[in-house]
Parts: C-alpha cells; structure tokens; sequence
C-alpha cells in the first residue's frame, strides 16, 4: 500500500477545529431557520414578488420595475426574477420560501470565511454565531419580501470584496462576484441602494487595491441594471413622480431620531424580539424576558467594546487598521442614513449595516479567549443565548400555530397558506388561460402567491347574496367557513368535499367549481324573465319575488344581470350596482335596500351577476311597489333599461304585503 497517498487521503479528510466550528454554526443556523417554518406569517409583502414572478412564468409578461412603495419610487423588480427560478423546479410558495432560507444560511458559512481572512478563526466563528442565532436576523430570512435576501447579499460582499480590501490578498474574481452581487441585490429592493453609500467610500480609500478591471465589469452590469431600472420607473413616470415628490416634499420635515441605531444594535443583540413577536402574561415569559435582557445587555457590551477596539486599531495605526476602518463605516453608515427621517424607520432597514455589527461584537468578545477560564465562561453563556434566543423563537412560531389564520389570507401560516393554494393550483390546472379568475375574498397577489398560479380573484362579491355565474370558463369559488350552498339559485357546478381544509384554530375552506352559463341556460334562472339591455352593459334578465309578503317581515328577491357583449365604451371606469326602493299607494318610500355594485373591469361577456336582497317590508298590509334600476356611486351616475317598447329609468314592480 502506498503510505505516501494514504497520508495525503488522511491529511485532506482530517476535521480540525475550525472544519468542526464551521459545520457546527451553519447547522444551528439551518436549525433555527427551517424549524417550524410552516408557521411563518405569509402576508401581502411577501406575496408579492411571487405574484410578479408569476406574471412573468404565466402571463410571459416582460417587467421591469417590481412592487410599488406607498411613498418615493417604486422598487427594481430582481427579486421576482430570481424567485422565478424555484418555481421552474417546484410551483409552490415553499419552493421559494426553501430557498431563500437556504441561501440565507449560506451567508453564515460566508461570514464565518470573512471572519477567519480578516480577523482570524475566532472572530469568523463568533461573528458567524451570532448571525446564525440573532432571532432578528433569522426572522428577516424568513420571509419572501424584497428585503429577505439582504442578510445573504451582504455577507456575500463581506467574503468576496473585504478581505481584498483591508488585505493583502488580491483576488480580482473575488471583486467581480461582489460587484455582481451588489447590483443582483440592489436590483431587489429600493432601498438596498444605500448600499452604496457605504461602499463608495470603502472603495475610494482603498482604491490602490481594488482591481480595475474587475471593477470596471462589474460597475458596467451597475449601469446597465440600473438603466433598465430607470426604464422601468420611466414607464409609470406620473405615479413615481407623485410619490418621489410627496417624499422630497418640504411639508416632509426631517427630524432626528434613535431608531436606525436602535435597530442596527438590534440585530447584533436581538433586542425586544421576544417583546415584540413572543410576549404573553405567563411567568415563565417572564422568567425568559428576564433571562433575555441579560443575554442583550450582554451582546450590547461586546458590541461596545468592538467598536472601541476598532477605533484604537484605527488611532494607533494597528495591523487591523484597514479591516477596522471598513467595519466601522459599514456599520456607521446606514445609522447615518438612518438618523434623520420624516417617516418610521423600520428594522429591516438596517439589515444593510450587517455583518459589521457581528464582527464588531465578535471582535469585542474575542480577548476573552486568551484566558482558558473565561474561554469556558463565554462558551457558557453564548450556550445560555443560543437556547434563549432559540426559545424566544419557538414561542414566536407558536404564537402563529395558536391564530393560523386572519380576514382576507392576508397573514396566514405558510403551512395553511400553502394547503389551500394547492387545492386552488389542482382545480384550476385545466384553466384555458392567465390570470385565471377565481372568487376569493383575497388580494390577487396573495392568492396567487399561496396557490403559485396566476390567478385573479374577482373583488366586490359576497357570497351567497351577491354572487357571478360565469359566462365562458369554469369558476371557483374559494370559501372561508362558508357552506358552499346557494337555495335561491339553480347552480350547476361540482362541489369537493374531499379537498376541504380544516384548519387547528377551526377555519374551514371549501371548494365549489362552477360550470359556465350560454345565454340560454342564463335566461331560463328568472321566475320573470324580461332579457332588456341597459345603457351600463347589463341586460336584466329578469328577477323572481314571492307572490305576497308577510307584513314586519322580509322581502325576499333574486334579480339576474347579464354582462352583454359587445360592451360600452368607457365600462371599465364604471361601478354599477342595482338599487331597490319600496312605495306606498301615495308615492312615499317606506323602505329601502342598497343593494351592492361591481367595477366594470371586472365584467367578462356572458356573465351573470345574481343578487339576492332581504328588504324589510311596512308592518302595514296593503299594495306596494318595488322600484329598482341601476346606478353608479363614484360618479352619481344612472343607467337606462331599454324595454321592449320604451326606455326606463327603472323598472316598477308590484308587491303585496298581507297581514
């Protein structure tokens, strides 16, 4: 046996260490990230890049400017370029919720090799720990907003452009895969733009290092996302100017504020988490908040003592002079940005200032290690936070288990989220085309996103009383503890009693598909048929009332609109609802029903819109009439009924009421 080759085999598979640490961090780091991550909250902004990567797998629509901001410019739209990728693998909001987990552990092991290049084993080992354990830190990598890939872009930076900087390493592909970095990240949200804040001055300091060609490839991709960017916000130019105005307006008076600060130390210390996202009345929450805030105070000091450490190695002009001063800006910088603002600032604002803030603490923690005894001391209490900081998280979660569920599935659990998106995924996959029209009482980004589908639920129904009987194709209604019944009407569809989801906190979500009505079927649902066009783009098809009326009780009626074809001109500006009003035999209103409206660009020819209305009757008997037509509210607008042998501006129907 060759002993030369065995002992080469042995050296290359041999763990030291370090090799140990490393392995050690990123999977407590892939633990605290993908335990329970069912039970994250999946909201509107973390629907929404889906929804625009959506768009663009099934709609094959081109985009270039992504999720639209309530002040300033709308944002890039990288992110949902990059979340389109898992969904060619696997159409399910998990596939991009697996990913970008996934790519945020891996900014632990490239903190942890930044770490080791710059300062050495421990600082990378400590640095890495406290990213992978921060429970801030891990709740921000766990969403599928724009910001969520902020803590794996910048720690990719720290590897890739640091050690060339504040080194004597010269690694010119490591420089250009940063500088591609930085523009894929500030490609996925606005505000990671401020990035450059920070490392334009880092480059010009040390600008004899920087490799110019790498940093001329990589400043030119800059530019041209950038321009494409701009094209974009060029292509809504009225509404971003509006907002960048409002924004930049002096009505918007800058104030000074401790919040960037407090959220940069946040993220280094996990401050308030378990305040904000885990608080309760029980004594053991107490006991753990109490425990907490020593873990805190702790981090805080560490973090103070390696800012001072590093403005000691800056002053004295030490061997860590370079590596200090990129820490100190990086970490400076966005508290600067941060400091004066007229609105809220929130946390993920500052994730931009990581992971400065993890080597500044590392850094303070690592003179520690010099003396055996207090090596044990550390490692005991960074034992005490990692379990702190992992309860703190557990209880977060649980608190999602304990209400899985909010009005409009705008925040519920992924786990439930994603149960009921892939029923709607299943039942819709024969649909002819995108987005694929559903009713939902859910934003159109959510319920896209949670069944990873185009899809696009149809707004200003309520079900069972005001409900549309599809014209063309199949349509499915999605219904929240909701019995999937209709008596008043006459419903040809299939309903799916195997596929209801029964959620822990009791929610109950049917399922009913209906088939489509020609224009015969659709004539036949009235009890009085009448089939009379309206100026609106409605025809009446009719309606059905009860021959009379117990006095003090309800009127019940069913009326049937038909959305004709070809429509009006100008229909989709329009929301038009019926009204009805009950008269006396002297012509005086006794009673009255608002009745409910639909925008017209939600109209598709064929449909049947049903409206069922319960409008008290007098308590007096007699001979009354119900008077009913059609009206818009945004624009106090009336529309005409064309009868067969006149025009009408409502239409007069007979009702008894009897004692």
């Amino acid at each position: 046996m060759n002993t030369a080759k065995t002992s080469t085999f042995h050296a290359r598979i041999k763990w030291d260490l370090s090799t140990t640490l490393f392995i050690a961090v990123m999977v407590l780091g892939a633990a605290l990230r993908f335990f329970n991550l069912g039970l994250v909250r999946f909201n509107y902004d973390n629907a929404y890049p889906l929804y625009d990567a959506l768009r663009i797998l099934d709609g094959k629509e081109l985009l270039l400017i992504g999720q639209p901001t309530s002040v300033f410019l709308d944002n890039p739209i990288g992110m949902s370029y990059l979340q389109a990728l898992p969904l060619l693998v696997w159409r399910s909001p998990w596939a991009v919720c697996i990913f970008i987990v996934t790519l945020n552990v891996l900014a632990i092991g490239f903190v942890y090799r930044a770490g080791q290049r710059l300062l050495g084993d421990a600082v990378g080992f400590l640095a890495a720990l406290l990213l992978a354990i921060n429970p801030w830190i891990v709740y921000f990598s766990l969403t599928t907003w724009l910001p969520a890939l902020l803590p794996f872009f910048t720690a990719f930076i720290a590897w890739s452009v640091w050690p060339t900087l504040a080194t004597d390493q010269r690694q010119p592909n490591r420089i250009l895969l940063g500088g591609l970095a930085f523009t894929v990240m500030t490609q996925t949200y606005l505000q990671a733009l401020g990035v450059l804040a920070q490392i334009l001055p880092v480059l010009w300091i040390f600008r004899r290092r920087v490799p110019r060609r790498a940093f001329y490839v990589a400043a030119l991709v800059f530019t041209i996302a950038m321009a494409v960017y701009g094209m974009g916000v060029w292509g809504k130019f009225e509404g971003n100017l509006d907002k960048a105005q409002g924004f930049l307006s002096p009505d918007s008076t800058l104030a000074f504020t401790r919040e960037g600060f407090d959220h940069a130390v946040r993220l280094v210390s996990g401050d308030d988490f378990e305040y904000v996202w885990a608080r309760d009345d029980t004594p053991a929450y107490q006991t753990r908040h109490a425990a907490t805030l020593w873990g805190n105070h702790l981090l805080k000091l560490a973090l103070a003592l390696g800012v001072l450490r590093a403005l000691v190695e800056i002053g004295r002009k030490g061997p860590h002079r370079d590596v200090a001063v990129i820490l100190v800006l990086w970490f400076a910088i966005p508290i600067g940005l941060m400091s004066f603002s007229a609105f809220a600032i929130h946390g993920y604002y500052l994730l931009i200032s990581c992971p400065a803030g993890h080597f500044l603490a590392a850094w303070g923690l690592a003179w520690t290690l010099k003396r055996a005894r207090l090596r044990y001391v550390l490692a005991a209490l960074l034992v005490g936070l990692t379990v702190l900081f992992g309860l703190n998280l557990y209880h977060a979660r649980q608190q999602v288990a304990r209400a899985p569920t909010v009005p409009g599935f705008d925040g519920w659990e992924l786990n439930a989220s994603a149960r009921v998106g892939a029923t709607i995924r299943a039942l819709t996959r024969d649909a002819p085309g995108y987005p694929i029209r559903i009713y939902a009482d859910g934003h159109r980004a959510i319920m896209s996103a949670i069944s990873a589908t185009y899809v696009a639920p149809i707004k200003n129904l309520h079900f069972p009383d005001y409900i549309v009987l599809p014209g063309q194709t199949p349509l499915l209604y999605v219904l929240v503890d909701t019995a999937p019944a209709i008596a008043h009407v006459d419903v040809q569809g299939e309903q799916f009693p195997e596929r209801e989801v029964v959620l822990d906190d009791g929610t109950r979500v049917d399922f009913w598909q209906i088939a489509p009505y020609d224009e015969e079927s659709a004539r036949r649902l009235p009890a009085t048929q009448l089939n009379w066009p309206s100026e609106a783009g409605l025809t009446l098809l009719g309606y059905t009332l009860p021959s009379f009326t117990p006095a003090g009780q309800c009127i019940e009626g069913v009326f049937y609109w038909r959305v004709e074809t070809p429509l009006p001109p100008g229909y989709g500006e329009w929301f038009v609802g019926a009204f009805y009003r009950l008269y006396n035999a002297d012509g005086a209103q006794v009673s009255e029903y608002p009745g409910r409206g639909q925008w017209g660009y939600e109209w598709q020819s064929g449909d049947v819109y049903v409206e069922r209305i319960c409008m008290p009757a007098p308590p007096d008997a007699g001979d009354y009439t119900l008077v009913f037509g059609l009206f818009d509210p945004i624009h106090q607008r009336g529309f005409t009924l064309i009868a067969p042998d006149a025009w009408l501006p409502t239409v007069s129907v007979p009702v008894t009421i009897e004692p």
